[in-house]
């Protein structure tokens, strides 16, 4: 049996194929096929949406944007990495798909890989030269140069933040509420009647540990018997100081990490050193984004990915659809804590 070879159609249909076979004109057509109002005939406007159907006439989305200064284009720069950032990608497109807007998707480094701040910058002026109506960006630095950015407001295109703010500019953001989540954390560990309680965080410049300690330390503030030691796991010397704290007799009964890897790096470690969880410490750690390698499970906190990724959505069509507007919008997702082996009452 001969293999079907696909037809060569060389006739484009357009509006106008579309108003000479109905016996209309190419004006009608154009208000029934973008919906833009005219009292027609239900037979007529059926008729247009049948012929267009049945000759698979498409739109033309280049003179669409012509036409109304839009693409329908957003640039997204996020890094493919995790579940975490899958999640906000993925809840960043349903939204766009059911509004008729393509992603054109880049990203920098991966999280851990070392900051290379020009390929970034390159990335973002693809994405204005390709015209894109926005851009949302989970910069991988938050200290990145004004002159990064300088282009897109320029142009006007409105920016949002996903996850990370960043020191130095003011723009819409949309992330996590980092500083409920700490409150939670440290109120939970309470609650079990632990007292002396270890945060394991980042550096300074990572808003997202840093807000984390602030809310787990306002907690801990409360309580005149608690102890707030602090540990940064990006020193070199992070596994020694946290032997250090452990050898104490006042030596922590829980700790806080302030991210899930960070939580599993610790338990690693501990686990190594003959020390129990829960039995002789307890952990927390943030972001549900197991990795599969951690020996028990985690007590931590779902970000809701999806719906930060949505509500990203969200914001971007709100700028790109109004002409202007004043406030600048910055939405906290609330976390919810998930409690697992990791954590129990101090023995």
């Amino acid at each position: 049996m001969k293999k079907r070879q696909p037809q060569n159609f060389k006739v484009k249909v357009t509006m106008k194929t579309i108003a000479e076979e109905a016996g209309v004109t190419l004006p009608t057509v154009s208000r029934i096929l973008n919906k833009k109002g005219g009292k027609y005939a239900e037979a007529t406007k059926e008729k247009i949406f049948e012929i267009a159907d049945r000759l698979k006439y498409r739109p033309n989305a280049l003179v669409h944007g012509m036409q109304s200064g839009r693409t329908n284009t957003a640039g997204v720069m996020i890094p493919v990495i995790g579940q975490f950032y899958a999640q906000i990608i993925e809840g960043i497109h349903n939204t766009f798909v059911d509004k008729g807007i393509i992603m054109l998707l880049g990203w920098g480094e991966n999280i851990n890989a070392p900051k290379d701040d020009t390929k970034e910058r390159k990335i973002i002026h693809q994405l204005v030269d390709r015209r894109v109506d926005g851009v949302i960006l989970r910069p991988s630095c938050e200290a990145f140069e004004l002159s990064y950015f300088e282009e897109i407001w320029e142009r006007n295109i409105p920016l949002i933040l996903i996850d990370r703010e960043m020191t130095n500019i003011t723009t819409d953001f949309v992330g996590t509420d980092d500083e409920a989540g700490g409150i939670a954390a440290a109120e939970h560990l309470i609650g079990l009647g632990h007292q002396r309680i270890l945060f394991a965080g980042s550096s300074e410049q990572v808003s997202t540990s840093r807000q984390r300690e602030a809310g787990f330390r306002k907690v801990i503030g409360e309580y005149p018997n608690a102890s707030r030691e602090s540990l940064d796991i990006d020193k070199p010397d992070h596994v020694e100081r946290l032997m250090h704290y452990l050898k104490q007799d006042n030596g922590p009964t829980a700790i806080f990490a302030y991210s899930d890897p960070s939580a599993e790096h610790i338990a690693d470690i501990l686990i190594k050193a003959g020390i129990s969880i829960p039995g002789d410490i307890s952990i927390v750690g943030f972001g549900d984004q197991p990795s599969g390698t951690c020996p028990i499970a985690l007590t931590t906190f779902d970000q809701h990915p999806q719906i930060i990724g949505k509500t990203a959505a969200e914001i971007y069509l709100e700028l790109i659809t109004e002409e202007t507007r004043s406030d600048i919008r910055r939405e906290r997702i609330t976390p919810d804590i998930i409690l697992r082996a990791s954590t129990t009452p101090p023995q």
